[in-house]
């Protein structure tokens, strides 16, 4: 099971409100970055705000659309990666950005680097195959979570391939 340490900087990718990385710097992570595409920054931002986070804890607030290597280059490597409902009618190419983009910003020095995925599971997994493909190609096999509370809620631990 992983916990977020006061050595830890977190990175949520999500098209949400960004509670995943909200709630991870007042567990205690030392810095978090929060991201989604430019035009839902000022959502971002005021929920940052409304949410202030430990003085001992930095939020920064970045664009980041997925498969953008500048952007993901700015918003740079994080020893913990949350995405959380990220996955929801994209198409295949959407999906490969996505599996992509998680590497980009995923440190993966010393093995140090971990991905925490919670996949919403609705109608059609075949639907999103092509994100878990590229993301098994790029990390390997998750550790599958339980989610106890909610049987559609898939939680998935990624880490980097040494090869990467």
């Amino acid at each position: 099971s992983s916990s977020v340490t006061s050595s830890s900087s977190i990175h949520p990718s999500n098209h949400h409100p960004n509670r995943t990385g909200l709630v991870a710097a007042r567990l205690g992570a030392a810095s978090v970055t929060l991201t989604d595409l430019p035009s839902e920054l000022p959502l971002l931002r005021a929920n940052a705000r409304a949410n202030e986070s430990p003085a001992s804890c930095p939020v920064a607030v970045e664009p980041l659309k997925w498969g953008d290597a500048d952007a993901v280059a700015r918003v740079g490597k994080k020893d913990v990666v949350l995405c959380s409902d990220a996955l929801y009618q994209n198409d295949e190419a959407t999906q490969l950005a996505l599996a992509e983009t998680l590497l980009g910003v995923c440190e993966i020095r010393k093995g140090k680097g971990r991905i925490m995925f919670a996949y919403n599971f609705r109608e059609n997994l075949a639907a999103d195959r092509r994100f878990f493909d590229a993301t098994d190609a790029l990390f390997g096999d998750p550790t599958r979570h339980d989610v106890e509370e909610d049987e559609d809620i898939w939680l998935f631990e990624y880490q980097p391939l040494t090869r990467c």
